[in-house]
């Protein structure tokens, strides 16, 4: 059995000085976007001021909080689902699954189609309530071109709370979930972004070079996998991480302290499964036969760039129908941040390719029934 015991610290857990520095961080968040403000009258750039201050305050705080601060400041994945279910008056679905896992359903549950999204969050932080917008919108969007389906959100543990390969075993019982509950593999489309891309590309490996430990899972060709920003590389340290270093709204240095936190409690035999730019091109073999259709997202500006190029590569030299969309000046997970702020006019023009991109797969599903 693989070690997989949860770390000495407890999830949220602050010290006085944890305490202190978030209210300094917050303290110093107004000067820093007013000064960000001024500075954008004098660049050319495509941005609304809300993603300007957006951008500037997400970036801010992501560069001087730790992963105990931001689990004591917004909670728990769950909490995040609940809060944001009430807020839109939107009924709350948990599904409990297998090994401290479970499905929170946006918008009614149905298992005649089913996108399964697994969040990022660098496997430290929980989800966000403007990814889980931005989810929803895409729903609602395919809705009104006649394309329904169920959008589940995978509630898997994070560090402390537990360590890899536990995302990977919740992962693999989330989709025998879905398939036992009468769901088609042609039916369903898992999405995923970050950390959550991460683990998407986790589970194909997994499916291709099993970890001991962790459940089987038959190879169901399921009908597409979009990766939003994959975090292919926890230990980054290729030409985009100093090049958008100051340019990508989460910088080089916070994405090496996420891979840190996360790779120093894993075996390293199992490092392979959570660095896929790091792995021979060989290791991709087989894919075309678990998922029909593959996306990979990146923004020009964002530090994973050239890694999730060279994953993207690697999948194409195995796999006949894989694309690649770099997003012109988008950083990390850009379509979220106009979720955030409640851009509504200016949003970003990948939101637009995403939805296509995943009616097409239901819909191509649709003419062969």
């Amino acid at each position: 059995m693989i070690p997989n015991k949860p770390l000495r610290e407890k999830y949220g857990e602050v010290s006085w000085i944890d305490l202190a520095r978030i209210l300094v961080v917050l303290a110093q968040l107004p000067t820093v976007l007013l000064w960000n403000l001024f500075k954008a009258a004098y660049v050319l750039t495509h941005k609304s001021w809300r993603r300007i201050l957006g951008d500037t305050a997400f970036r801010f705080i992501a560069g001087r909080w730790n992963a105990r601060q931001f689990q004591y400041v917004f909670g728990t994945t769950l909490q995040t689902y609940q809060k944001w279910t009430k807020q839109h008056g939107i009924a709350p679905l948990v599904e409990e699954i297998d090994d401290d896992a479970r499905l929170m359903w946006i918008g009614p549950r149905r298992m005649d189609r089913v996108v399964l999204y697994f969040h990022g969050g660098g496997y430290v932080i929980p989800m966000q309530d403007f990814s889980v917008s931005f989810w929803n919108f895409v729903r609602l969007e395919l809705a009104h071109r006649n394309v329904h389906a169920g959008f589940a959100v995978l509630n898997y543990s994070i560090v402390p709370t537990a360590i890899f390969p536990t995302q990977l075993t919740q992962a693999v019982n989330a989709l025998k979930y879905v398939l036992a509950s009468g769901c088609r593999p042609e039916n369903i489309q898992i999405v995923g972004d970050s950390a959550g891309a991460n683990l998407a590309i986790s589970l194909l490996a997994h499916i291709l070079h099993p970890v001991k430990g962790v459940p089987e899972l038959s190879s169901p060709r399921i009908k597409g996998m979009y990766l939003m920003s994959p975090w292919v590389s926890l230990t980054g340290d290729t030409g985009s991480h100093s090049a958008n270093d100051n340019t990508d709204i989460v910088g080089a240095g916070t994405f090496g302290y996420c891979g840190r936190r996360v790779l120093e409690s894993v075996p390293e035999s199992l490092c392979v499964y959570l660095e896929a730019s790091k792995v021979p091109m060989q290791w991709f073999h087989g894919i075309e036969d678990l998922v029909e259709r593959v996306l990979f997202t990146a923004g020009e500006a964002e530090c994973l760039r050239d890694d999730i190029i060279k994953v993207s590569d690697a999948f194409s030299a195995h796999h006949s129908s894989v694309e690649l969309i770099v997003d012109e000046d988008g950083v990390h997970n850009d379509p979220f941040y106009d979720f955030l702020v409640g851009e509504k006019k200016n949003r970003s023009k990948l939101t637009a390719e995403i939805i296509s991109w995943l009616q097409k797969g239901f819909e191509e599903e649709q003419a062969v029934r």
